[in-house]
């Protein structure tokens, strides 16, 4: 308990990262730097941390990415609550990207989209399209 507050203190501390270029999963960007989600030129509304868990999931496209490695880095190594957190944003998400690919008048565009699978008993890999 005496530990709480300065470990506290430290996460909250900012360290100069150099910056990092937009990353792509297939016609998604994500720009870590701006914030920015887009679909060719159309910006994705995302949850502060629908975007962190796209980042992260995207930094490891195609590969397996734990619960807990996810719980980590996009909430707190020191997170109490329930992984259900988890699996909620994860659906939110899925949501927002696959509402991206429907317009209003019907017509769905031919967008190579990536799509998060859930690993039973492990977490999730972000497939690109």
């Amino acid at each position: 308990m005496l530990l709480a507050r300065p470990r506290a203190h430290l996460r909250r501390r900012t360290i100069a990262a150099p910056p990092q270029g937009p990353v792509r999963a297939g016609d998604v960007v994500i720009d870590v730097t701006a914030r920015r989600c887009t679909v060719q030129d159309q910006e994705i509304e995302l949850r502060p941390k629908e975007f962190e868990l796209l980042a992260v999931l995207a930094r490891h496209a195609g590969e397996a990415v734990s619960r807990e490695t996810l719980m980590a880095e996009v909430w707190d190594e020191n997170w109490f609550g329930s992984t259900k957190t988890l699996d909620v944003t994860v659906a939110g998400l899925r949501r927002r990207l696959t509402d991206v690919m429907v317009r209003p008048n019907g017509v769905s565009p031919a967008y190579r989209m990536p799509r998060i699978t859930t690993l039973r008993g492990h977490g999730y890999r972000l497939e690109l399209a």
